[in-house]
């Protein structure tokens, strides 16, 4: 069997499975439609694929192997399950050093994640999900992520070193009938390694250039023979920064990430399975540091003179700043943008099989603490001194579920689901002696007014949600006969989420002045952030479910056609906001509902050389959660945003046209925008006018076209100690086209399409036990951006991306 990189063999998927595997053989006609598509992506060596009458005579032994998936909560061949997934084992994930979330979007172009930092971390599946430009704690994310089966509450909690993973899935569309939590625009599932009852020792270590180093350790093996079973896995990874704060002369970007994972797996009988977990991990970066890349001078809409500029406060301060330059990479700050992080949990995964079925009951506890802190002026002169919110959050979930097992004419899946979930909030805003003048035009008032309202003035504040969801949730397969499935579920999920906002203020003492100028200092105060005190709470409950037909036929291509109904919670604004008087804003954001269509077919070709996975989906969004920006103070406050829909069609290849020759190519077409969206804020360069249509507009965060292709070539090259060893080489492709970073499509956010190429050679033995690889990531050094904005400063900056990385791995397994 050749070592196919980016699957595994299925040995085991039960009868209903062994009945699809005819559907997986050799069609007897093909296309020329699919052998256009597959060449146009993957590159002409697909081209070179035989025609059919010549296929017999190829060797038996080439071909994709299977890709076992879990999105229904059973192992199942992808092909044979009618849903959208995408599946990357740890083979693939390791060639291709996908060591976080943000780098799994080079693999699956539908998804989109977003990370500056981990709070302001976005996920997005088909342009859904949390709305690029929301960061707040009020909401809940309608992308889930699970971790061996735990719902992680917060975004950030995801992102963290994706070491000892044994695969991680893709689940696009309305997840809610199958998981715990749930999840209306889709799901990353992230399963980890399993102890073994085998002694298992691996490790690798990476250098390369910026002085990165990671290690990597795992060790496995029985405490009591068949009885008992540890794992533990240890990850360390650690870079300098490659952008230049010229006033210091130190690095920024530069992260420290560090990480284990215990593992306890139990079998004291043949029908009870027990998992037990533990992890730790922490982050320590200096990171996020924007570069100037353009200013705001005139309105778009009317030409008039963009007031109080960036060079004029600059001006004002004796602030000289950068000529702008992002390829420099230099920026110019007297505090560092730095960040500590932890996360952890514990968790528990009992399986006890029945006659006929399963039963598995997870449960979880996991913590998350965000220590940040931010220089909010991008001077060298203290005008904001400190500017960030901690976060901690803790959250406790229960999942007791019940599978069937066997040779069924009708399969179903059911489960009770609660989770709980409280996080306490405290956000500081501290600006300096220079606040004043960098912050307030002169015509604000006179310098003494000014100088009192806003020099060394601090305001904190304190909220503190608290979630509660209680479900019960059922899907059934009824097999119709041997080629026509029937799926059907339901979920009812009850919902509550309290919450207060305390806020405190401390500044000058404005005793001394006369009345008019207390007043005038207690405006310009309230401009920024004063006393401000609410609560308020939220509720809901729904009914939601799909419907899904799908057809297999004989020798050919699986066809299905899918319904489902979705539902995102409803949040809370706490944040600085007026719950009163003319610009009251409600502290209560409305639930989401979501209207999912999809249709697909997979298909295997050439003796299962060749896959062709087609999917259409439009899915609508009622009362899309979202953001609007306060211009003034640069306050912003959630809300609802009408309706959105996001439509399109998504393509997937892969092909093994010959011995130790693999190929990929995914490609989405995602038309995601606003249809209702008629009250918006407008972006910050159009100029007196209170509100914007932006119904038509795109989604933020969405590109229209995001694709990814890659392939590697591995090839014996002789022995070492008479174990065979092979070379191999191969290459990873990203393209995304322009996307917006911003909730009102400023231009000045638009951050312009890019293509990221990464490439690695190696040498290997071919039974795993090492592997030498030498790597390099985006090896053209493409300058590209994670975020892209105007401030209301008229400064307009943005993240840069990695810069070329390079560097050369050794792994051993025993």
């Amino acid at each position: 069997m050749p070592r196919n990189l980016h699957f595994y063999r299925l040995s085991d998927i039960g009868r209903q499975e062994g009945n699809r595997a005819q559907r997986l053989s050799r069609l007897k006609a093909i296309s020329s439609l699919a052998l256009l598509l597959s060449a146009g992506l993957t590159g002409p060596a697909l081209a070179a694929v035989p025609a059919p009458e010549a296929a017999a005579a190829l060797d038996a032994s080439v071909g994709l192997d299977a890709v076992v998936v879990t999105a229904r909560r059973r192992d199942e061949d992808a092909q044979t399950v009618p849903i959208a997934v995408s599946a990357f084992d740890a083979r693939q994930l390791e060639a291709t050093r996908t060591y976080n979330v943000r780098d799994l979007q080079q693999l699956s172009p539908s998804l989109s994640v977003s990370v500056t930092n981990p709070r302001n971390t976005s996920i997005n599946i088909r342009g859904l999900g949390n709305n690029v430009s929301v960061y707040n704690d009020g909401l809940q994310a309608a992308v889930g992520v699970y971790l061996d089966q735990v719902y992680l509450g917060r975004p950030g909690q995801a992102v963290f070193d994706l070491a000892d993973i044994d695969s991680i899935q893709v689940l696009r569309g309305p997840q809610g009938t199958l998981f715990g939590k749930n999840t209306s625009a889709g799901a990353l599932v992230i399963a980890t390694q399993a102890p073994t009852f085998t002694p298992e020792f691996a490790g690798d270590v990476t250098g390369g250039n910026y002085d990165y180093s990671q290690v990597h350790l795992v060790a496995s093996g029985p405490l009591v023979a068949d009885k008992l079973a540890v794992r533990i896995a240890l990850a360390d990874t650690r870079r300098d920064g490659y952008m230049t704060n010229v006033y210091d002369g130190s690095k920024t970007q530069d992260y420290h990430d560090f990480g284990g994972r215990l593992q306890m797996l139990a079998k004291p009988s043949d029908q009870l399975t027990v998992r037990l977990s533990a992890d730790y991990g922490q982050q320590i970066s200096n990171t996020s540091a924007t570069v100037l890349t353009g200013l705001l001078t005139t309105y778009a809409d009317d030409g008039a003179a963009y007031p109080n500029g960036y060079l004029a406060r600059a001006g004002r301060i004796g602030f000289t700043p950068l000529a702008i330059d992002p390829g420099a990479r230099r920026v110019s700050t007297d505090t560092k943008n730095s960040y500590f992080e932890t996360h952890g949990g514990a968790s528990a995964i009992a399986d006890y099989s029945l006659p006929g079925a399963t039963i598995t009951a997870v449960t979880g506890w996991r913590a998350w603490h965000w220590r940040p802190h931010n220089d909010a002026d991008g001077t060298t002169l203290p005008a904001a001194i400190d500017f960030h919110q901690d976060n901690d959050q803790q959250q406790w979930s229960q999942e007791l579920r019940i599978r069937s097992e066997g040779d069924r004419t009708v399969d179903y899946v059911a489960g009770i689901y609660y989770f709980w979930q409280k996080i306490k909030a405290l956000a500081v805003n501290q600006y300096g002696p220079y606040g004043a003048d960098w912050f307030l035009a002169p015509a604000a008032g006179s310098a003494a007014v000014r100088a009192a309202a806003l020099n060394n003035y601090r305001f904190e504040s304190r909220s503190s949600p608290v979630t509660k969801s209680a479900a019960a949730f059922v899907q059934a397969t009824w097999h119709v006969t041997d080629r026509f499935d029937v799926t059907g579920g339901l979920r009812y999920t009850d919902e509550s989420m309290t919450g207060y906002f305390r806020q405190t203020a401390s500044g000058t003492d404005i005793s001394s002045l006369s009345a008019a100028d207390q007043a005038a200092v207690l405006a310009l105060r309230a401009r920024f952030g004063a006393a401000n005190s609410f609560s308020a709470k939220t509720s809901g409950d729904s009914l939601t479910g799909n419907l899904n037909l799908a057809y297999s036929f004989e020798n050919g291509p699986l066809v299905y056609a899918t319904y489902s109904r979705g539902y995102k919670a409803g949040g809370l604004n706490l944040s600085n906001i007026n719950t009163a008087g003319a610009n009251a804003v409600d502290p209560v954001i409305d639930p989401e509902t979501i209207d999912s269509y999809e249709a697909g077919l997979k298909s295997a070709w050439l003796d299962h050389r060749l896959t062709a996975n087609l999917a259409l989906f439009w899915t609508n969004d009622d009362s899309y959660q979202t953001t609007q920006v306060n211009l003034i103070n640069n306050a912003s406050f959630l809300t609802n945003a009408g309706r959105v829909r996001s439509r399109g069609v998504e393509l997937d290849l892969r092909a093994a046209p010959i011995e130790g020759l693999t190929f990929y190519g995914s490609a989405t077409y995602d038309d995601a925008s606003y249809t209702a969206y008629r009250q918006a804020a407008c972006p910050i360069e159009v100029h007196l006018t209170p509100y914007c249509d932006l119904s038509g507009r795109r989604l933020p965060g969405a590109s229209l076209w995001p694709a990814s292709t890659g392939g590697e070539y591995r090839h014996a090259v002789g022995t070492v100690r008479s174990a065979p060893v092979e070379a191999y080489a191969g290459f990873d492709a990203n393209y995304r086209s322009a996307y917006y970073t911003t909730a009102a499509d400023s231009e000045y956010s638009k951050i312009p399409g890019y293509t990221l190429v990464n490439l690695r050679i190696g040498i290997a033995a071919q039974n795993g036990a090492w592997d030498l690889q030498l790597w390099g990531r985006n090896v053209f050094d493409k300058l590209y951006y994670l975020s892209l904005a105007a401030a209301n400063t008229g400064a307009v900056s943005g993240t840069l991306g990695d810069p070329r990385t390079f560097g050369l791995t050794l792994r051993a397994r025993y």
